[in-house]
């Protein structure tokens, strides 16, 4: 089966492991749902690192501890405070809020991310990724829409989530100029692990085996998501694999109506069409201006043999 699926071309291979990450990010989130209506929020995150750390450390550590030697460890605990904040605000969200909203207001996290990069990192946006922002942050508030009856300031945990994560994509990009992926992914659980641990014991209750085994889920289809997108984006462009990150939306949608009876409400379709159309014209402009980077630091022989077919190639 390996061999076959070698043989695949790589958009091909993209595709399948993008499906596959859609799929098992929005079991997670059906898993995190069933899971919080059991335990807090709070103790559910800690239960999720500690079984995710359970199933990655075998794997990660068979070499010896040669993963854990960093120089850095700062910005690797900078990027465990980020990312406990992201697990808990959006476990909270699944909890208080219909899945369909929390998932389409988390899809704000690449809106955020090139906001944070302009502030911090001093990249330049342009008028167009300037429009996609506005665009996305309307479709935002189209969907909470702000002093209606109807508002729920529970609409925020995910917003907040999002903030969280594309902060968190910061210190990834960082670290991963002089770590590997192995040393960055252990080391979150690592610490958020013990770090998770001190909220949940405020709201501790022993969870009984039923509900083990949905925090077991979470973790293996949170882990799966993760080497699913790692895989995908290692054969094919962000910009081509992104998009199918918003097939969780029609699969949640789905899921949630046949075991939850939830059914969106009208103003989610308007306002998820701009937070993913900008998500997506933002995804393909930072590609586009990537690969030109790229021709640009290669040379002019390199823009020529971009040009050329690759049968005259040598």
């Amino acid at each position: 089966m390996r061999k076959w699926f070698s043989t695949l071309p790589p958009y091909i291979q993209a595709t399948i492991f993008a499906v596959c990450a859609s799929i098992t990010a929005s079991m997670s989130s059906i898993m995190i749902r069933l899971g919080t209506a059991e335990i807090d929020p709070l103790q559910a995150v800690f239960l999720r690192n500690l079984f995710g750390l359970i199933m990655i450390a075998p794997f990660a550590l068979r070499s010896g501890f040669a993963p854990l030697k960093t120089a850095r460890l700062p910005m690797f605990g900078l990027r465990a405070v980020l990312s406990m904040g992201a697990m808990t605000f959006w476990f909270s969200s699944i909890a208080y809020l219909p899945l369909a909203e929390a998932t389409t207001l988390n899809f704000t996290v690449p809106l955020f991310g090139t906001f944070l990069a302009a502030v911090f990192l001093g990249e330049t946006i342009r008028k167009y990724r300037i429009a996609a922002l506005l665009a996305g942050f309307i479709g935002v508030i189209i969907i909470i829409r702000p002093g209606s009856e109807t508002m729920q300031w529970a609409s925020l945990l995910p917003i907040i989530a999002a903030l969280c994560m594309a902060s968190a994509g910061l210190t990834i990009k960082s670290l991963s100029k002089t770590e590997n992926s192995t040393t960055i992914v252990l080391y979150m659980m690592v610490l958020t692990t013990p770090m998770t641990f001190i909220p949940a014991l405020f709201v501790w209750q022993t969870p009984d085996l039923p509900t083990i085994g949905i925090m077991l889920g979470v973790a293996l289809f949170a882990n799966l998501t993760q080497i699913f997108n790692t895989n995908a984006f290692r054969v094919y462009d962000y910009s081509f694999v992104v998009g199918f990150n918003y097939l969780r939306l029609p699969i949640v949608v789905a899921i949630a109506f046949v075991m939850f009876g939830e059914i969106p409400e009208i103003w989610l379709l308007p306002g998820a069409g701009l937070i993913i159309g900008a998500a997506l014209f933002i995804a393909r402009r930072e590609a586009k201006l990537a690969k030109e980077a790229d021709r640009i630091k290669r040379g002019p022989s390199a823009a020529a043999s971009d040009i050329e077919p690759p049968s005259k190639r040598r």
